[in-house]
């Protein structure tokens, strides 16, 4: 958008906006007086028709008064009279004199016979209001108006609204009352809507037109004035587009004519280019001392770059034999503890075993002791068996003889005859006894001489059992020595698992310390690589930048 464009609206817009603003509030002005004209038309037909109402019906009481002044109360036959007097009462086209008791007894509704004598208490119109109770109570309580809603007469579907005026003369409990229709009314107010509607819009027109004038007006006025209050900063954008299309001359200055804004503005950017030209001839200056200086810090850092990346090179093979020797002392460390654990349980279980041989030999010198002890009671068996042997023999010897004796007897006793008869038979039991003597004495020496065998068998394993026990004992008492010294050499050996395993651990200790320390120079030395990178790629990059500034303050002309 041109400056004179804007300048043209500068000066349209705010007769634009001043045109809406009077334009709405015109509208609001005519739309409320409008409403207001409306307004003022229903309240003065509403009035009329009030009026005329109470004008009829006043007329209708003073047909009656004189009647109803001389009438006692309840007089029937007055208030006949006065009913015939009212029911012939009617004015205009269909007007009419009405009248209900208290009870909303229908008396009489002008010529009309129909609903005489009947109740129209629970009568209500479509919008639900109890019609003629509302014209009683009107009448009664003197605020003698009321309105309803009532379909015309030939026509129900179609409903009007309806005013009525009641008055009530107690004497008689009659109220009279007269009714009218008000869509007379409303068709005279919406006539009288649409005037003042089209009276508005021909006002609103009118102000519309003489506002769309003043604006053509005032644009054409801006127009021209924007024209010639801009020549001047045409002719500066001109000049400014020869010094741009000039290859950046700074030598060209702007014509200063006149002492105007204009002219201030071009003395303006006359001393702004003259500051611009000497600031361009310093810059062209250093960015040739820059540029010589920048190819040397490249250079340079092409330099470290190298040296960075050997270095880091060699931080990575050095990180990698550390990692190698911190495998190894974990591993020794590992089996170190392996092997002082093993130890430590071979050295419980030759405790074990030691313990379990002081037993044995324990146990092997009670056994001799009491291999001895045997052996001296089977000595002991073996005399005590010889000296039942000796009895034996004397118990044989005895048998021997009694046998012998009672075999001489028998010889006697076969020799008296009869009369020793009884001692041969004493001399027989004798001598079987004596042979069963013998022969149990030979089945005692039976047993006696293997008990004397076994004895002697048991005697010789037991001189045996004791000599191998002693045996035994010295070899047990050798084999608890051998195993203290195993015990003492296993401690030996476990101390220095122990120490080993230590040391190995102090040694991967070491080692993952100098791994952490390598990774750390590793760390920094590629950092440091990518730093020098970075700084190689940003002075690479200032190089291009310092190529590309000289080339651009080469263009301008000093």
């Amino acid at each position: 958008m041109s400056l004179k464009v804007k300048v043209t609206l500068l000066a349209v817009l705010p007769v634009c906006l001043f045109t809406l603003v009077l334009g709405g509030l015109s509208y609001w002005v005519l739309h409320e007086q409008a409403l207001k004209d409306v307004t003022d038309a229903r309240e003065r037909l509403m009035a009329q028709s009030r009026s005329a109402l109470q004008n009829t019906v006043e007329t209708a009481m003073t047909v009656v008064k004189p009647l109803y002044d001389k009438a006692a109360e309840g007089d029937a036959e007055a208030r006949k009279e006065a009913i015939r007097l009212l029911s012939s009462i009617s004015y205009g086209k269909d007007g009419y004199i009405f009248g209900y008791d208290s009870n909303v007894v229908r008396l009489f509704k002008g010529n009309d016979p129909a609903g005489i004598g009947k109740s129209f208490k629970d009568n209500r119109d479509p919008a639900g209001v109890y019609l003629n109770q509302e014209l009683v109570r009107a009448g009664k309580d003197g605020s003698h108006f009321s309105r309803y809603s009532s379909s015309l007469p030939g026509n129900k579907d179609m409903l009007v609204p309806k005013l009525a005026y009641t008055d009530y003369l107690p004497k008689w409990d009659l109220v009279i009352g007269s009714a009218v229709n008000l869509d007379g009314v409303d068709a005279e107010v919406a006539a009288v809507a649409d005037q003042v509607a089209e009276r508005t819009r021909a006002q609103l027109w009118l102000i519309l037109g003489v506002a769309g004038v003043l604006l053509v007006v005032i644009g054409i006025v801006a127009h021209v004035f924007a024209a010639r209050t801009l020549r001047p900063l045409a002719q500066i954008r001109e000049n400014l587009d020869d010094i741009a299309a000039g290859e950046g001359d700074l030598t060209r200055r702007l014509p200063v004519n006149g002492r105007d804004e204009i002219g201030e503005l071009a003395a303006s950017f006359n001393r702004f280019v003259d500051r611009i030209q000497g600031t361009i001839s310093q810059v062209v200056d250093i960015t040739q001392q820059f540029t010589g200086l920048l190819g040397d810090v490249a250079r340079q850092a092409q330099h470290t770059d190298r040296d960075m990346q050997r270095q880091r090179s060699e931080t990575d093979q050095v990180a990698t034999a550390i990692n190698q020797m911190s495998a190894a002392a974990q591993e020794v460390a590992s089996s170190a503890l392996k092997a002082s654990e093993a130890t430590r349980e071979t050295e419980e279980q030759g405790r074990l075993a030691r313990e379990t041989v002081a037993t044995s030999v324990t146990r092997i010198h009670e056994l001799v002791e009491e291999v001895r002890q045997s052996s001296v009671s089977l000595d002991g068996l073996k005399q005590d068996v010889g000296a039942i042997v000796g009895v034996l023999d004397v118990i044989r010897a005895i048998a021997e003889q009694t046998n012998l004796l009672a075999l001489n007897a028998a010889i006697e006793a076969a020799r008296a005859g009869e009369a020793g008869r009884g001692f041969a038979v004493v001399a027989d039991e004798v001598r079987a006894l004596a042979s069963r003597t013998q022969q149990s004495t030979q089945e005692i020496q039976g047993m006696i001489d293997r008990l004397q065998q076994a004895t002697g068998r048991a005697v010789g394993a037991m001189e045996r059992s004791g000599g191998m026990g002693e045996a035994t004992t010295a070899q047990a008492e050798q084999a608890g020595t051998a195993l203290a010294a195993i015990s003492e050499l296993i401690a030996t050996i476990n101390a220095m698992n122990i120490q080993i395993a230590g040391a190995a651990e102090e040694q991967t200790a070491v080692a993952e310390e100098i791994n952490r320390s390598v990774h750390t120079i590793a760390n920094a030395v590629d950092s440091m690589a990518q730093g020098a990178q970075q700084g190689a790629q940003s002075t690479a990059g200032m190089v291009g930048l310092g190529e590309r500034l000289n080339g651009l303050v080469r263009q301008f002309r000093v």
